[in-house]
């Protein structure tokens, strides 16, 4: 096994004596601070079962580490849904990544309750990871969209967002945009991510089709971003959750390799997902099945890939660099269109 569970997993868990995070705590992504700490940025929820209408809620807590394998969480959640686009079911799933001085924090806002929901991708920044700025909603308007980052160094002397269209559903895709500058980034153009959508021959980077091709299996739900990407000497590091099919519904771990000067172009992938669902903790939790990727670190040559299992807990699984980069590698991708995920 190329990726190896960490022993010990869960590497964070929800602490019952704190209301906003009784519940569980899933799906954290990191990030190297300027002192050389390890920030996990995660999703939080309160103890309150979820078909509670107006009582479930999610929140964005944070820890820190000098390891990147024992976290030490702070007191109070870092992001609190306190704008009218996130009061309902709350600040869920974060990404960040820091560029100039300054972290971006991309998050999914959830207004309101099930049924009657909106789906968005927001955006925070902080200097520090202490105090915070909100943006609002900056990703698509007319469908449910959400899991998105910035590449953590400019592209080509432009800004590179990756974002997930049309999110849990089978037409669900992983799209991309640039921006000139990262006053665009903290208030996208009018017109622009939605020009993205509307340009989705040329903006798709992975998208929804048959996991098995010869059985045309019915996808259930497409590719939907992972953490945010590592740049390599052989290309950009990508772990994502690839689609899933009905008869195999469940969520897994798949990488691909992008090329550095055109990352929207994928140049290796993975042939089979890295990691799916195994353990107890993956396999029967708040929602059954799921091995989410949401952030990833080299610490020493070593990935260090962070996911949520079952929604309910945070765990981490390894590999040396070198050796996954070159099983990509034995795995090319052909062509310069959108690649299936």
């Amino acid at each position: 096994m190329l990726m190896k569970r960490h022993p010990a997993n869960p590497i964070l868990t929800r602490d019952p004596d704190r209301p906003w995070e009784a519940g569980s705590v899933l799906n954290g992504t990191v990030v190297r601070g300027t002192d050389g700490t390890i920030h996990m940025l995660y999703r939080a929820t309160n103890g309150v079962e979820f078909g509670t209408a107006g009582e479930y809620v999610s929140s964005i807590g944070i820890a820190d580490s000098t390891d990147g394998v024992q976290f030490v969480r702070r007191a109070e959640p870092l992001i609190v849904p306190d704008r009218p686009y996130e009061v309902g079911l709350g600040c869920e799933d974060p990404r960040v990544v820091f560029l100039d001085g300054e972290y971006y924090i991309y998050y999914t806002a959830v207004e309101g309750t099930p049924p009657d929901i909106k789906v968005r991708i927001a955006l925070a920044t902080s200097p520090d990871l202490r105090t915070i700025t909100k943006h609002g909603v900056v990703g698509p308007k007319g469908a449910p969209s959400k899991a998105a980052t910035l590449f953590p160094e400019p592209v080509g002397g432009r800004y590179l967002w990756f974002f997930t269209w049309c999110s849990d559903t089978p037409g669900a895709a992983i799209l991309h945009t640039v921006f000139d500058d990262l006053d665009a980034v903290r208030t996208p153009p009018p017109g622009h991510v939605a020009a993205a959508v509307d340009d989705y021959d040329n903006s798709a980077v992975l998208i929804p089709g048959d996991r098995v091709e010869p059985a045309k299996v019915r996808v259930r739900r497409g590719p939907e971003l992972g953490a945010p990407p590592i740049r390599t000497d052989a290309g950009w590091l990508f772990f994502y959750c690839n689609s899933d099919s009905e008869i195999e519904p469940e969520w897994q771990i798949s990488a691909a390799l992008l090329d550095l000067e055109e990352p929207w172009r994928v140049i290796a992938k993975s042939p089979a997902a890295l990691i799916t669902p195994e353990t107890v903790e993956e396999l029967d939790g708040v929602v059954n099945r799921v091995t989410f990727p949401s952030g990833a670190l080299v610490i020493d040559g070593t990935v260090h890939l962070y996911y949520g299992s079952g929604d309910q807990g945070i765990c981490l699984a390894t590999c040396d660099l070198d050796e996954l980069l070159e099983y990509l590698a034995r795995h090319p991708v052909k062509g310069n269109g959108a690649c299936v995920g």
